[in-house]
């Protein structure tokens, strides 16, 4: 039966109405709608006066895209309040459970004794509990005296936590982690504020706890424009118990300024060169040589290009610092002329100590086809300028070299086959060449001139590849790819030693190479250089598998050396995977370097074991994280006391 009243429209499989009690019972698979909100269960009583409903037996409710299941629930239809008991709901983070929840109009929820978890399984492997919790949409959940429960043990307590909800960047606390480090001791690390500035920026506030040294303050800013603009912004700094000093900033971006000039910047500067050593636990970190900054500026102009680089850099060992102020480059756009192409440059460098250097250039080239022959040739010519050499004296001066080459192709086809292979094809390049540049002028240029002055030389290049070919199938393979070539040495009236290297891929997954030099006239092979490589894909029962396996090997008449490189990912079983990645060796008979990890798939969970050695240096990890807020994790820092 289907009633209508006003906009509530009720259905049952029994209605019974109570005039003087101004309330109607729906009784079986009863319904009450108004507008978007519908609410179904076994019994619902509706007071037609106050416009509040009670329902029991199951009962459902939907509200937009929410729906709530419970033990019991009220609503009130005029005021949009309601009130659940043992009931939950699915969020975009997860479920809620409550022993009894207040509903609001605009989808919120304020849960007395609630539950939190991600597990979709009955009952869940974890939960959050608090006494008080607070659910709004698209904007944050608060709770205070949260419990961490793993099969009902309670394992970790907060007193007070707050988290975003929704899948839009929101304001909220950060998760802090627990544990201790060599340098450090025992540390509390996270402690801040995520803020969000609009659309396009948020900013970010913390600092860590060190029991040995002290509290070290972080800042962090981010900002995304139109086009490409952008600004990244990190700080920390931290005055250890010793009195000691210490901080860092580094940042990036990019940027459009008016009139078309577009532009991008870095900083990486710190107060000393290990500083990401000490406070980076558990990673082997590089230790930083060089401090710098700088920012980059392009405009396109007529006819060309127009950069400027402003950079200032400091050596972190020394002390030495080193920078330009600025550095100006115009660029022309190639022009053809005729079947000549043109280009050229007009670089400017002052550096911070005054000193600049103008060393402008311009280039001609042509290429020619002449059947069968391609002929080609360039001419160059530098100018350069320093304020000041190692004499203290300025230089100018200028240079130029040219060259030109000829090549053609000949074709030989054989007139059998073998085997699977049709027809043979050999392709000969053979090539000579010649080029020439004068001596340049004797001068002693200060350390971090931007030029040099070539030296003279002229040689003479030949040069002969050979590509074997076969036709399968109707289909081109390529068997080996040959490439030769030497030049005559001028000043010493000989050959140099003729480069020889070699190439084959028998299969789209195996690639062989090799490569030496030889020399005519002592008739011996330097150093021979052989690669092989093969990578493969594959998937076996629907499990996905990957292999890269590669050797080298070099070898003179006085040594022979070898080593692998071996990695794969398994997927052992369906809730294991795991990689390894190891490089051995063959000389000292060992295995020089070696990554394993491991994977465990715990329905809500994930186990992340690795153990990575190089040399005799070693070092593990241990990663408990929660798959549904990978924020919540327990590390082998974390729990120290449980691990060497």
């Amino acid at each position: 039966m289907i009633l209508i009243f006003l906009s509530i429209t009720y259905s049952a499989d029994t209605i019974k109405f109570y005039p003087d009690e101004k309330k109607v019972l729906l009784i079986g698979d009863a319904e009450v709608i108004d507008k978007d909100l519908k609410v179904n269960a076994q019994l619902i009583e509706y007071f037609t006066e106050a416009k509040r409903m009670i329902a029991t037996g199951n009962p459902v409710l939907y509200s937009g895209k929410k729906t709530i299941y419970a033990e019991r629930m009220e609503y009130n239809l005029d005021k949009k309040l309601g009130i659940v008991y043992n009931g939950k709901t699915k969020t975009e983070k997860g479920w809620f459970w409550g022993k009894k929840a207040y509903y609001t109009e605009d989808h919120s929820l304020y849960i007395i004794d609630g539950r939190f978890t991600t597990c979709d399984r009955e009952p869940p492997h974890y939960f959050f509990y608090s006494p008080r919790m607070r659910y709004e949409p698209d904007k944050d959940i608060v709770a205070s005296n949260v419990f961490l429960l793993i099969m009902n043990i309670p394992v970790f307590y907060l007193p007070f936590w707050m988290s975003p909800s929704g899948g839009k960047r929101k304001s909220g606390f950060l998760a802090p982690s627990f544990g201790s480090q060599s340098y450090g001791g025992r540390y509390i690390k996270n402690i801040g504020w995520y803020q969000t500035l609009g659309e396009h920026a948020d900013m970010t506030f913390w600092f860590d706890y060190y029991t040995s040294k002290g509290v070290m303050p972080h800042f962090e800013f981010r900002w995304l424009g139109m086009g490409n603009s952008s600004v990244n912004l990190y700080a920390d700094y931290i005055r250890e118990l010793s009195g000691r000093e210490r901080w860092k900033i580094n940042g990036d971006g990019s940027f459009l300024l008016p009139v078309g000039i577009k532009g991008r910047y870095r900083i990486d500067y710190a107060s000393d060169r290990e500083l990401y050593t000490d406070y980076v636990p558990g990673e082997v970190t590089p230790i930083i040589q060089d401090a710098e900054a700088y920012a980059e500026f392009t405009k396109s102009v007529k006819n060309g290009n127009l950069d400027m680089l402003l950079r200032r850099k400091k050596n972190l060992s020394t002390g030495e610092e080193s920078g330009l102020m600025p550095s100006l480059k115009y660029t022309f756009y190639n022009i053809r002329v005729g079947p000549i192409n043109i280009g050229g440059k007009i670089p400017y460098q002052r550096n911070i100590n005054g000193e600049y250097f103008l060393y402008p250039g311009a280039s001609f080239s042509m290429s020619k086809s002449l059947f069968p022959f391609n002929f080609s040739g360039s001419f160059r010519i530098d100018g350069y300028h320093a304020s000041n050499t190692v004499d203290s004296l300025p230089y100018t001066g200028y240079h130029y070299s040219y060259s030109f080459s000829v090549n053609t192709r000949i074709y030989a086809l054989s007139t059998f086959g073998l085997f699977m292979f049709k027809r043979f094809r050999f392709v000969y390049t053979p090539s000579i060449g010649y080029s020439f540049s004068p001596p340049g002028d004797s001068v002693q240029l200060l350390p971090g001139t931007p030029f040099s002055i070539p030296g003279g030389s002229k040689g003479f290049n030949i040069g002969l590849g050979i590509l074997w070919q076969a036709k399968v199938n109707n289909k081109r393979m390529d068997i080996v790819s040959i490439r030769n070539g030497t030049s005559y040495d001028y000043e010493n009236k000989r050959f140099r030693p003729i480069t020889i290297s070699a190439s084959s891929n028998p299969t789209k997954n195996l690639n062989i190479g090799f490569s030496t030099t030889y020399n005519l006239y002592e008739k011996i092979f330097s150093s021979r250089n052989v690669n092989i490589s093969y990578n493969r894909k594959f998937s076996l029962d629907e499990k996905r598998y990957k292999f890269s396996l590669r050797y080298s090997l070099t070898f003179d008449d006085s040594t022979f050396n070898q080593a692998a490189d071996f990695s794969t990912d398994l997927p052992i079983t369906k809730k294991w995977s795991g990689s390894i990645s190891t490089h051995y060796d063959f000389r000292l008979r060992e295995f020089q370097s070696t990554k394993v990890s491991l994977k465990r798939d715990l329905h809500c969970w994930e186990i992340a074991m690795s153990y990575n050695k190089f040399g005799t240096s070693w070092d593990y990890g241990f990663t408990l994280s929660l798959k549904g807020i990978p924020e919540v994790k327990l590390e082998k820092n974390t729990l120290r006391f449980l691990f060497p």
